[in-house]
């Protein structure tokens, strides 16, 4: 029998500023609630941003897959459990389990993470960033780890924006969502209108600057799935890779 010891389980309660214009959970509102939570497990577990900071250290998403059956509303609420699944010498895995109320299935994730010196921006071994083994489950809910999306080649839209105080977060690098948004940002209204995300794969690569230009770029593969790239402008380092499926 597995042992869930090591998972949590949090509620979150919809609200009005949380959906889009189609009433529905904004993707961009669940990956934060998908933040929250695993900055709470990990803080259970011992291994959190508070053991991290000490030794200026910190947590770093670098891969990410959602997968989605169905969003919640607005008035509505969304459960989601979440567990240390595994790691390696530099990458540490958390998945994601999504539910309604009545415990339905609504969708799953999985993500990789790092842990970077604050001073460096470097990563560093997992083992060596704690004193004790760090928790983990044997459960996963996708049969292989995160891995690489591919390059784009062709652009089909392209959208701008420029990094701001709101888009930091603690570590004062661009918080993971933001990214999501500035991928729908890139995509047609029209479009936005009348689908909605299956899945989202995201490699993030490097950190976008404060105050930097910075580009999104996406390629329409299919009807429903598209390529993105996002870029600093100025020098077109690639900061984030993205492909998007929708229904």
């Amino acid at each position: 029998m597995q042992d869930n010891s090591f998972q949590r389980n949090d509620e979150y309660f919809i609200h009005s500023y949380e959906v889009d214009l189609t009433m529905k959970l904004r993707f961009s509102a669940l990956n934060r609630y998908m933040q929250e939570s695993a900055w709470k497990n990990a803080e259970q577990l011992g291994f959190g941003f508070s053991s991290l900071v000490k030794k200026n250290l910190a947590w770093v998403l670098t891969r990410m897959v959602i997968s989605i059956d169905h969003l919640p509303g607005w008035d509505e609420s969304i459960n989601i459990a979440t567990w240390p699944s595994g790691k390696d010498s530099i990458f540490a895995f958390r998945d994601f389990q999504f539910f309604d109320k009545n415990q339905k299935e609504l969708g799953r994730a999985v993500t990789s993470w790092c842990i970077i010196d604050l001073d460096s921006r470097k990563p560093v071994f997992v083992c060596s960033a704690f004193d004790h083994e760090i928790a983990e489950m044997d459960k996963q809910m996708f049969p292989k780890r995160p891995g690489k999306v591919e390059s784009l080649s062709t652009v089909d839209s392209e959208w701008k924006t420029i990094v701001g105080y709101q888009d930091l977060d603690v570590n004062e690098h661009v918080t993971n969502s933001r990214y999501i948004d500035w991928i729908f940002e890139s995509i047609d209204l029209e479009f936005l209108k009348h689908h909605k995300v299956r899945d989202i794969e995201i490699n993030f690569l490097a950190e976008a600057l404060y105050k930097k230009e910075i580009v999104v770029q996406t390629r329409k593969l299919k009807d429903t799935e598209f390529l993105h790239r996002i870029f600093q402008n100025d020098s077109e380092f690639e900061i984030c890779r993205a492909k998007t499926v929708w229904k």
